[in-house]
């Protein structure tokens, strides 16, 4: 008769103890090598620390200090120019005097010829 209990369907891995899908050929929690690791090597590895190993999730913490910082100094270097064009803007610096295309005596002389 089959053994068909849920320990017989994983892998367990010799390093870290985790349950591993019999496709694996490295361990999903520690990364050891599931099909080559000896039971000798296996044995001095210390155990691990009581508690869930997690697997590994970069970025879960969300961004750290210095990105938070970066972040906040390109806002407020937005702000400032924003800023600054609004006022550039209020004060009628933008606008040049207008150039005449044409004089009253050019036109008048065009006329005559």
């Amino acid at each position: 008769m089959a053994d068909t209990s849920a320990r017989r369907r994983f892998l367990i891995c010799p390093r870290c103890g985790a349950e591993n899908l019999p496709i694996n050929k490295f361990c999903g929690q520690c990364g050891a090598n599931l099909r080559g690791e000896s039971p000798a090597a296996a044995a001095t590895v210390p155990a691990p620390k009581s508690g869930a190993i997690l697997p590994y999730t970069p970025g879960a913490q969300g961004p750290g200090r210095g990105a938070r910082l970066a972040l906040l100094g390109l806002v407020l270097a937005t702000l400032a120019c924003i800023a600054l064009l609004i006022a550039f803007l209020a004060s009628g610096a933008d606008t040049t005097p207008a150039r005449p295309t044409s004089t009253p005596a050019a036109v008048a002389l065009l006329l005559a010829l």
